[in-house]
């Protein structure tokens, strides 16, 4: 369960990567769009279902990582990062679509964001780190 935790903390750190960029896209996508011809709300909407697709997906991988944590009894702390992460999810979803009806939401949104990308980015690396810790040789001591 350890190896399928911390596999999952890079997948989903990769996943966060890609859906920033899934949302500059669909950010700039729009005022191409736009410079070319008035465009719709279906249009903007249209160029962030990527974003909002990726995002459904992040969310299900985050409560997999929970899932792992739980059911591996991989420790207090994991179990912590991996519940954390996943109401950050739920957060982020919540203001995703809350953002359309209410604007300002949108900068929570982008925060939220950022404050989920700094957890995993800090929960895969200790993984990694403290794994790769336990599995090295143990110094020896010179005798003299």
């Amino acid at each position: 369960m350890r190896t399928a935790f911390r596999w999952l903390t890079s997948i989903l750190f990769a996943a966060i990567v890609v859906q920033v960029g899934l949302a500059g896209h669909a950010a700039f996508d729009a005022i191409h769009k736009a410079e070319r011809a008035s465009i719709s709300k279906k249009t903007i909407e249209d160029g962030f279902n990527a974003h909002g697709a990726v995002g459904t997906l992040i969310v299900l991988v985050m409560l997999a990582l929970l899932i792992v944590s739980l059911a591996g009894r991989l420790g207090e702390s994991d179990l912590k990062w991996s519940g954390g992460i996943f109401l950050l999810g739920i957060l982020q979803f919540i203001l995703g679509v809350a953002s359309t009806s209410v604007p300002w939401l949108g900068f929570l949104h982008a925060v939220n964001a950022l404050a989920i990308y700094a957890a995993v980015a800090l929960l895969a690396h200790r993984v990694w780190t403290k794994d790769r810790a336990t599995t090295a040789a143990p110094a020896t001591t010179p005798t003299a």
